[in-house]
């Protein structure tokens, strides 16, 4: 153990998805790990507790005891509490700083970092590509922004000097990181609370590329009109210039604004959809492949690609990664199937922004045909809701039916900033209807289903939405 193993690292906010997976991590490598927040009742806590990780409920600068030496807090406790006296203690100790930061500069330190970057898609590329690496021996350190559900946790200790974590722009989080290989996804506009306008989303994403990096591998999605302009925009550095860089299409090889010096076109088609999956043809280096996906969704299609791209510049090979496909768990709160309701199924899913609900939702209606379905949607981050209202509309009412509920009301607590009124919802749509109550609700549910109006629940949201999707299925 080394010196830096020793230290007490107390974590703010621990119980937030990447908080969480980072002190796993921190535990398992021989840190003395504690934490608090506001709320245990979240969806990590109970696997951070089996872990003996002591966790006090609420903020207070008791808990930190003279022994701790870092820390590391979740961006949002700065929004929700900025003047709390844990923050303002540990920041005269100068012992302040985000989990990002620690996981770049400690657990990070001389490693081999694969980062998973873009507004969607990061955390089931994340788990897949690291259940690639796994299978394919190289036994990677792993951080993601969810949990996996085959490891009951968010992050994984490995043994190797290779680290592969899910990087997040949300206040330049990605920034803390050295990636010897980066992935960009997709870039839209997201974090209005953080980014003025989509110039400095763009900003962001090629600073992460560029800025004291080693960058020897890019992969990044040629669908995302976002991720070509960074392309172009970073490829004004050498460093970028001179990467392996991949580029996935579906379909067919479409123009690229730059064309980087070690190009690598993937190709992908999706040769079938149903609920247990897809089907897709891989074209990369002048050879076609054919993978089969557990996971419906032209988005996980995206997503399976990604991995297998970026495994096989880890020397991954084409019968393995298929069976790690197959194997593949997921991610929890993606297309989570809780339970059932008079016979309806009932999921839950993290989407939260228009494009992944619209993604979302139109998978539905593509790999479950003629299904009718019932879209709850817990609304959060009112300042992303407000900019992209019309999209969320648009977004949700791809469903046959919707029921807003209550606004989650999270690190925005401090601004001045009101939820969108029932009214201005339902006069949107007539197939949206505003219901704040969990038990008018399900009883709305239950009625649905009574009429055949209904074949599917899909509750929507990254916030508490998924205790609601267990109240629907436990209470029903």
């Amino acid at each position: 153990m080394t010196d830096d193993e020793r230290l007490h690292v107390h974590f703010m906010g621990i119980c937030g998805s990447g908080c969480a997976s980072i002190a796993m991590i921190a535990a398992e490598e021989g840190y003395v790990v504690s934490g608090c927040d506001q709320s245990l009742s979240s969806y990590y806590a109970e696997e951070l507790k089996k872990l003996g990780i002591k966790i006090h409920e609420g903020h207070s600068k008791a808990h930190l005891t003279n022994d701790v030496d870092i820390v590391a807090v979740s961006p949002a406790v700065f929004d929700v509490n900025p003047d709390n006296e844990e923050l303002m203690e540990a920041d005269r100790r100068g012992i302040l700083m985000t989990w990002q930061e620690f996981m770049g500069k400690y657990l990070q330190r001389d490693k081999r970092v694969i980062a998973i970057a873009g507004t969607h898609g990061k955390t089931t590329s994340t788990f897949l590509t690291a259940e690639m690496l796994i299978d394919a021996g190289l036994d990677p350190c792993v951080e993601g922004g969810s949990v996996y559900k085959k490891w009951k946790s968010g992050g994984r200790l490995g043994h190797s000097d290779i680290f592969l974590c899910e990087a997040d722009e949300f206040n330049r989080n990605f920034f803390h990181y050295r990636p010897e290989t980066a992935v960009v996804t997709t870039v839209e506009m997201d974090h209005p609370e953080c980014f003025c306008d989509f110039e400095e989303v763009l900003d962001a994403f090629t600073y992460f590329l560029t800025k004291g990096r080693q960058l020897k591998n890019l992969v990044i999605s040629g669908e995302s009109e976002g991720a070509t302009e960074v392309l172009k925009r970073a490829s004004a550095d050498q460093e970028v210039r001179e990467a392996e860089t991949y580029v996935l299409f579906s379909e067919e090889e479409k123009p690229l604004p730059v064309t980087p010096s070690h190009y690598h076109p993937v190709v992908y088609k999706i040769l079938e959809r149903n609920p247990e999956g897809a089907s897709f043809s891989l074209f990369m280096d002048g050879r076609e492949d054919r993978f089969c996906s557990p996971m419906p969704g032209d988005y996980n299609v995206q997503n399976a690609v990604t991995a297998i791209t970026v495994s096989r510049i880890y020397g991954g090979k084409n019968e393995t990664l298929q069976a790690s496909l197959l194997a593949f768990s997921g991610a929890g709160r993606r297309f989570d199937l809780v339970g059932t309701v008079r016979g309806v199924p009932v999921y839950d899913d993290y989407a939260h922004h228009p494009t992944e609900i619209r993604s979302l939702l139109s998978m539905c209606k593509a790999y479950f045909p003629g299904k009718k379905l019932l879209a709850v949607f817990e609304p959060h981050q009112i300042s992303r809701l407000t900019l992209m209202f019309d999209g969320y509309v648009s977004a949700l009412t791809v469903a046959d039916h919707v029921v807003i509920g209550k606004t989650h009301i999270g690190r925005e607590i401090h601004r001045n900033v009101s939820p969108i009124a029932a009214d201005v919802w339902e006069a949107a749509s007539d197939r949206i209807r505003y219901e704040e109550d969990p038990d008018r609700i399900r009883s709305y549910a239950l009625e649905l289903i009574r009429q055949g109006e209904c074949d599917m629940i899909l509750v929507i949201g990254a916030a508490n939405s998924y205790k609601l999707s267990r109240f629907i299925v436990n209470e029903g």
